[in-house]
């Protein structure tokens, strides 16, 4: 079977890139699969001539995917397949109804994340129960290319770790309120920030919060295959997120045994069950109390750690991903 994977981004290391690694690493074992990150490459002869042999199309993003096929005149001429995480519904779809809603529509089939944003596209905008499909998400972190250029890492504790892209949706500042009341506490308090820059705005503050705070670090985005050193290095990882489709960074460090507080919202709660796999918060003061909880008391570290760890082994593993996108591919 051969199938055109469209993302809008491969080379950057962000959601939709993590995302579209992983499910070449599974996929490819068993189709032929060729991958096109329509953001950052031209379009060229060659896609047109991947799109002519396609049995079918698999496309991530809609939203990013329909403004790119509008701009090239690109037509779909084959069965197709949309995969759609969290920016994309959450927001672009509420905005400009009108302009996405033909795409998905016209699909075979829609793959979602969770049970809420499936329950979203049929009750809000009346899409086909039979044509979306819940497909949680699996962990792929691969092995380091040992030419990337090393980084080193704060010492401290607790070590706290924000994995996301410097962009407003992120809101990776919310957490500065909740952890200057904490450092008094916690003199040797540790907060690094990880990801691209996608908003200068944002950015800016980040450098400023950084200038102005010992305790705060900002590394620019890391290779996928180098996120494993960082969740090593991690006591808790954060999410901060405003919305969110379904956070892998939160998988990834549920994986390696961290525990993680979140912000409430619908992805992250699709993840996390409170008090039991991690923790969501919804205030500052919420999260203040939920870190101090966390690293000051040991059994709650280890059960989080423990039972975030089962919640990957049972609920997210690569065998299952691929297995329910292999299904939609062969109907």
């Amino acid at each position: 079977m051969r199938v055109v994977f469209f993302t809008p981004y491969y080379k950057q290391n962000r959601g939709n890139s993590t995302t579209a690694k992983r499910l070449e690493h599974g996929l490819s074992e068993k189709v032929d699969l060729s991958m096109f990150s329509y953001e950052e490459t031209s379009v060229h002869a060659s896609l047109f001539d991947w799109m002519e042999k396609a049995d079918l199309f698999h496309i991530l993003h809609f939203s990013r995917f329909v403004q790119w096929a509008d701009k090239n005149k690109l037509t779909l001429d084959k069965p197709y397949i949309v995969t759609s995480g969290g920016t994309d519904l959450n927001h672009s779809l509420k905005e400009e109804e009108e302009r996405y809603l033909p795409l998905l529509r016209k699909a075979k089939a829609i793959s979602v994340f969770t049970q809420q944003a499936k329950q979203m596209l049929v009750k809000e905008y009346g899409l086909s129960d039979q044509s979306i499909h819940v497909i949680p998400q699996s962990v792929y972190l691969p092995i380091t290319d040992h030419t990337i250029v090393p980084f080193t890492l704060p010492e401290g504790y607790p070590k706290l770790l924000l994995p996301a892209g410097i962009r407003p949706v992120k809101d990776v500042l919310f957490a500065l309120e909740s952890l200057i009341k904490l450092s008094p506490d916690f003199s040797k308090l540790c907060f690094l920030i990880v990801g691209a820059n996608l908003d200068e705005e944002e950015f800016e503050r980040v450098k400023k919060a950084e200038d102005k705070y010992e305790w705060l670090h900002y590394l620019p985005e890391v290779e996928l295959g180098q996120m494993k050193k960082l969740y090593e290095w991690g006591d808790v990882v954060l999410n901060t997120s405003i919305s969110e489709g379904q956070p892998t960074a939160l998988l990834e460090a549920m994986s390696f045994r961290k525990p993680v507080i979140a912000r409430e919202n619908v992805g992250n709660a699709s993840i996390i069950q409170h008090g039991m796999n991690g923790l969501l918060f919804q205030s500052q003061e919420d999260l203040y109390h939920s870190i101090k909880k966390v690293v000051s008391n040991r059994d709650m570290y280890k059960q989080l750690s423990e039972y975030g760890y089962q919640t990957i082994k049972e609920d997210h593993t690569m065998k299952k991903e691929i297995d329910s996108y292999m299904e939609l591919y062969k109907d």
